[in-house]
């Protein structure tokens, strides 16, 4: 046996040995003796194993003493509570002198000396050679990372493996392999705060490693790790850093690995880590190549090498469509602007196509040229993407020849499909080219003139009259025209797009010819501004696909000294005899300034007539006082009572005004909302005596049509002439001041101040970055939970999820920034993006405190998005939360507006979603009279605390 006891003397592992039927120790190895603070070996011979090595008084109820044989050895693991460590052991039998002994080997496997034991270097090597043989073994490095997941994942007997990367604040799942027992989770750990794990990732930058043995032991210290981890279904992972020159990059981790290899994995984490970020440069590496190759360095676009690449299209589609588009008119930007304009206007048409066409295989195949192709797609939705393209062209200023093929029948070329969209489109470029051939600097490929037959009736009286007499139609055009300061003329060949304009017309808006090439297009170039142009052509548009027959519009043009007039465009277009084509298209263009000087709503004289009233003051070196108002929440009351309650609404004020106060101000509407009162020169009254008379007014007449509002109006003054401003650049400065009043109600009136100008231009850059975070996923927004708490014990029973954002790295109001969504139309983002936070984070709450309910606000804008509630079940699903953990809040102005709709909303969400609790404000349901019922539900809190709330309120 001296031989024996030498050999284990000096091992790693611990060893003992022990006599079987006295259970006393016979021998402990030096690693053994020194971790339980023998000196030698007659400080424990002779002693009770259990007592010494477990701290027991009876021999162990674990003992593996009756299952042990010679020569075979038993493993199992084991929490040691004298040294509080875990042990793999390997438990034999001997026998020496007759007298049998237990021999025990324990592998302290919480150690760092582990990965030195000869056992755990063997394992180690053959691991990590597994893990090499990994990653080379597929040419792509995407497919080497899933490899090597799948690998440790098995050799572990892990239920998840998983690659995070940072990005900023934030990480994101990006790798990930389960067991088929286990449920997927990278689809919900996209964009996770690290500030969740900072503790990890001090861990990380330091080299370390995280090791979580029991999920349990971090829920107090670490609530938000723990929260996270724990609807994983977590209670046990290892993760190592992955870093590149020295920098944390990401993380590699695995959940749920075999207990008895914890020790194990962790020695070969970081190890892992260095093949994972070989494979993580060799991937970005390959991208960076990818795009150089296959991809278009001025536009992003993909190039021509890579729609050979993708000619796989055609061997898996049932049908195909092509469009071919070119950029018309690129050799003369060019050269006349310089190479720095065309690039711009290439990327320009580009982003146009792409937009328009909503595909991402876009091609650019030549200097101006760009192919999209759209594989599997309907005949109907392919003409529906290249009608809105050739309608986008319409409404911009540089045109684009645009050619298209469709197919529906195998075999498909992508190449034939290209060669007859691009036949399509050189008619599209002639076409265009004939209709321009006028304009200097235009290429084109001249036709036969020919003469299209009009179909008209000849034996109408007018047709008579004109055969039977004298007839000179200059002559009568000329007569019309002549001298004529209100109005406009012209008539034109809409198939040849040629038209003639009237003299007057020709030199008050800079035409070089009676004769306009293009004219329609000509014409929209005047039109002062993208709202009105966009009407023009919308109506030019349903024009031709209506078949109608009539023009009439009202809108604003610049003439050629650069003075905005509003206009009354009228024609009539006649159609060919089956109305397939529209052949002739006349009529005229009248002056409407007279007509639009009273705004028919207020009866109030309109901004123009304010102008001219301002340059008068201007011209006489006098001055005016100037009060702007806004009448609030029109929007609003447009959206929920309808635009002709609204206007009633305003006819009343304006009406009230006028009778009450015009003696002392005469009143002007301004754009939107607004309007302005010029004192008269005797008024001695005070500015604030006015406001407050004219608040008094706009505020009685909200209440008498049943509006609740705390502001109803909002105010600025100004005195004129101010800084040297024109009139109309006054008019601005008056109504930015206006807005700044809107948002700052503690003020009386916004006046002209360096204060209030400097809050003009900082919340006209906020509502940029505001819309532009928005459309950015919802970039510098987070939520925040409010706290609920019980008054009976005073613990936290719920939350109320609230939502941020920070502008140049400050908080703003909800009061301030909420309005600006709602105004912009991207409160239906923000509400889908708070929802979806709120599941998350009830997902992650309600593991750490089972009874916890989270609220969420629902206005009434968001219960005009028809998909809500279609989104609200699609989002629970994804995260697999219970609704009963879910009180949705509708607002006081949901009930004002359409209690019906808010009963009609809550039934239908308990139809897939019968435990998400919808409640109602106490003001609106005491305002709408209205009676709620309240659904059944397993958690306690929510009948008692409504019972409770409801009878405080009736009290």
């Amino acid at each position: 046996m001296e031989y024996l006891l030498n050999f284990f003397e000096d091992l790693d592992e611990m060893v003992y040995i022990s006599d079987m039927e006295t259970n006393e120790l016979v021998y402990m190895n030096r690693h053994l003796r020194n971790a339980l603070g023998f000196e030698n070996h007659a400080q424990y011979q002779g002693q009770m194993c259990y007592k010494v090595l477990q701290g027991y008084d009876q021999p162990c109820s674990f003992c593996t003493n009756h299952i042990l044989e010679p020569n075979h050895f038993h493993s199992w693991t084991h929490i040691n509570p004298v040294m509080n460590k875990r042990f793999l052991i390997k438990d034999s039998v001997f026998y020496y002198d007759d007298r049998k002994y237990r021999i025990e080997i324990a592998i302290d496997v919480d150690s760092e000396v582990v990965c030195q034991t000869p056992y755990y270097y063997a394992r180690s090597e053959s691991i990590l050679n597994g893990c090499l043989q990994q990653a080379f073994s597929d040419a792509s490095p995407e497919a080497a990372l899933g490899q090597i997941l799948s690998y440790v994942g098995r050799t572990f007997s892990c239920d998840r493996v998983y690659i995070f990367e940072l990005d900023g604040d934030s990480a994101n799942n990006t790798y990930e392999w389960c067991d088929p027992s286990a449920a997927p989770q990278q689809e919900i750990l996209q964009n996770l705060p690290i500030s969740f794990i900072s503790w990890w990732i001090d861990l990380f930058e330091k080299n370390e490693l995280v090791m979580i043995r029991d999920l349990e032991e971090i829920r107090t210290e670490y609530p938000a790790a723990y929260a996270v981890l724990k609807p994983q279904k977590i209670e046990r992972l290892a993760a190592g850093p992955i870093l590149s020159d020295g920098k944390l990059v990401g993380f590699f981790g695995v959940d749920n690995p075999d207990p008895d290899m914890m020790g194990l994995i962790a020695s070969l984490l970081k190890m892992i880590g260095y093949f994972v970020i070989s494979l993580l440069q060799r991937r970005d590496l390959l991208k960076h190549l990818n795009t150089l190759s296959f991809h278009d360095p001025l536009t992003g676009a993909y190039n021509r090498n890579a729609l050979f690449e993708h000619n796989t299209f055609a061997d898996k589609c049932k049908t195909m469509g092509v469009v071919y588009c070119d950029i018309t008119g690129l050799k003369q930007v060019n050269d006349s602007m310089g190479h720095d304009a065309g690039d711009l206007l290439i990327r320009h048409s580009y982003q146009l196509i792409r937009n328009e066409l909503d595909t991402p295989w876009v091609y650019r195949t030549g200097g101006d040229e760009f192919v999209a192709v759209f594989p599997d797609i309907e005949q109907e939705a392919f003409w529906t993407k290249v009608s809105d393209l050739h309608a986008a062209v319409h409404k911009s200023k540089q045109h684009i020849a645009v050619g298209y093929a469709w197919c529906g029948e195998q075999p498909f070329s992508v190449e034939a499909m290209i060669s007859r969209a691009d036949k399509v489109m050189y008619q599209d470029k002639r076409d265009y080219y004939a209709a321009n051939r006028m304009l200097p600097g235009v290429e084109r490929r001249r036709e036969a003139d020919r003469v299209p037959v009009l179909a008209h009736d000849g034996d109408s009286l007018f047709y008579n009259f004109l055969h039977t007499t004298y007839y000179d139609a200059e002559m009568v055009f000329r007569s019309i025209s002549q001298q004529n300061t209100t109005a406009y003329f012209y008539f034109g060949d809409m198939q040849k797009n040629i038209f003639y304009v009237s003299d007057n017309m020709r030199d008050e808006f800079g035409f070089q010819s009676n004769i306009v090439p293009g004219l329609l297009q000509a014409w929209a170039q005047r039109i002062t501004s993208v709202k009105y142009r966009d009407m023009y052509w919308e109506e030019l548009d349903s024009m031709i696909k209506e078949k109608r027959s009539i023009h009439d519009l009202r809108y604003q043009v610049r003439d050629t000294n650069g003075k905005s007039m509003w206009v009354r465009c009228y024609g009539i277009l006649k159609w060919n005899e089956d109305k397939t084509l529209p052949l002739f298209f006349s009529g005229r263009v009248s002056h409407q300034d007279d007509a639009f000087v009273i705004d028919p709503v207020t009866n109030f004289p309109r901004e123009q007539a304010l102008l001219s009233y301002l340059d008068e003051v201007k011209g006489k070196k006098s001055t005016a006082l100037a009060i702007g108002f806004s009448f609030n929440s029109i929007a609003e009351i447009n959206s929920t009572r309808g635009r002709t309650y609204s206007d009633h609404l305003v006819e009343n004020i304006a009406t009230d005004l006028m009778e009450k106060l015009s003696d002392k101000m005469s009143f002007y509407r301004l754009e939107g909302m607004r309007c302005a009162a010029i004192l008269d020169a005797g008024c001695t009254e005070s500015r604030e005596e006015l406001v407050e008379q004219i608040r008094a007014i706009v505020d009685s007449w909200y209440h008498l049509m049943g509006i609740s509002l705390q502001h109803t109006c909002s105010f600025a003054v100004m005195e004129y002439p101010q800084s040297n401003l024109m009139p109309a650049d006054f008019l601005g400065q008056l109504v930015s001041l206006i807005r700044v009043a809107k948002h700052d109600t503690k003020q009386l009136y916004a006046g002209y101040s360096e204060s209030n100008i400097e809050r003009v231009k900082y919340m006209s850059n906020m509502a940029l970055a505001l819309s532009r975070d928005v459309l950015c996923g919802m970039e510098n927004f987070r939520i925040v939970i409010q706290p609920i708490v019980s008054t009976l014990n005073g613990r936290a029973i719920g939350g109320e999820v609230l939502l941020r954002w920070k502008f140049g790295g400050k908080d703003v109001s909800p009061a301030v920034f909420v309005p600006m969504l709602e105004k912009d139309n991207m409160i239906h983002l923000a509400g889908r993006w708070v929802f979806e936070q709120a599941v998350c984070a009830c997902m992650r709450l309600v593991s750490y405190d089972p009874d916890f309910y989270l609220s969420f606000n629902v206005s009434l804008y968001q219960l005009s998005d028809s998909h809500f509630l279609d989104f609200m079940e699609e989002t629970l699903g994804k995260y697999q939360v219970d609704g009963c953990h879910l009180v949705a809040e509708m607002t006081e102005s949901c009930m004002d507006e359409k209690p019906e709709y808010c009963c009609t909303l809550s039934q239908s969400a308990g139809s897939w979603a019968s435990a998400l609790h919808w409640t109602i404000s106490a003001a609106a349901i005491l305002h709408s009279g209205c009676c709620f019922s309240i659904p059944p539900t397993s958690s306690s809190w929510i009948v008692p605390c409504w019972v409770k709330w409801w009878n405080r309120l009736i009290r």
